[in-house]
């Protein structure tokens, strides 16, 4: 087995308008599963009170997803305010732009298929603008130049929230340590641009041009065998293998065990999520 020393080889993310049909939808089904978790909905909470968006505000998420968070800023700046998402992976836009209907929503909102590093927003406009494990997936001169473009598009006393998980702080309980390990370090080092990029927030945030900097965490946990953490487990545990980083065998082995503690009520997986804010001025 091998282990490629190159950050983010294996990232999906940093690839979306490459996607086929069936990859894109795979991973339109886990984004809804990750956001419908009661865990992921306290997080966004965090998210909308950092970002103190008002009625009348506008408001960009940077990589929107399948929409969630979107129509959470939807109905805090309601119809006199105004939301954008911008999401260039087609399956995933598309998606976002049907939630905001189903809501009613559609009158004040739009999802732009740009991407984060070009945003065809004017300068100094937006009260907020927000990017949920978005950041983490960008290699190093795409986030500064998304970066960049999040300050740019701020309003006096805008303020810019992001919030990131740190790859190496995802826990899982399970019989084989080592194999775990391998896991979990294939997951932080080659499935993200950064898997460190939740804990470098606070310097990222502070070498710009933005102040009042805070940052938090959050601790996600899962107990349960219907999860986002354990079918996150599962899938990481066949990418690995994939990526020859681990047998077949080992990954099958690993998943089996899972299920089995799983069936006895004792699966257990969390991981850390950082949420830093800062103002522009």
């Amino acid at each position: 087995m091998k282990a490629n020393s190159e950050l983010g080889t294996h990232d999906e993310f940093r690839n979306v308008t490459d996607w086929d049909p069936d990859t894109a939808v795979s991973w339109a089904n886990a984004l809804e599963m990750r956001a419908n978790a009661p865990e992921q909905q306290k997080l966004r909470q965090i998210l909308l009170g950092l970002a103190q968006a008002q009625k009348g505000d506008m408001v960009v998420e940077i990589g929107c997803g399948t929409g969630m968070l979107l129509c959470d800023l939807a109905r805090a700046v309601g119809s006199t305010g105004y939301v954008i998402g911008i999401e260039p992976q087609p399956v995933l836009a598309e998606a976002a732009r049907q939630k905001l209907a189903e809501k009613g929503f559609n009158s004040f909102t739009e999802v732009r298929s740009e991407r984060a590093e070009r945003l065809s927003i004017p300068d100094h406009v937006v009260s907020a603008c927000l990017a949920q494990t978005v950041l983490i997936h960008l290699p190093g001169d795409v986030l500064d130049q998304c970066f960049r473009e999040m300050v740019r598009v701020l309003e006096p006393g805008g303020r810019v929230v992001s919030a990131d998980q740190d790859g190496d702080t995802w826990i899982i309980d399970h019989p084989d340590r080592e194999l775990t390990r391998s896991i979990v370090r294939f997951n932080s080092d080659q499935r993200y641009a950064d898997g460190w990029t939740g804990r470098r927030l606070l310097r990222k945030f502070r070498e710009s041009s933005l102040h009042d900097v805070k940052i938090e965490s959050f601790l996600h946990v899962d107990v349960s065998r219907s999860s986002y953490l354990f079918a996150m487990a599962e899938r990481i545990a066949l990418a690995a293998a994939e990526a020859d980083v681990i047998s077949y065998d080992d990954a099958t082995k690993w998943v089996n065990g899972l299920h089995e503690l799983g069936a006895q009520g004792h699966f257990f997986s969390s991981i850390n999520y950082y949420v830093a804010v800062g103002v522009w001025n």
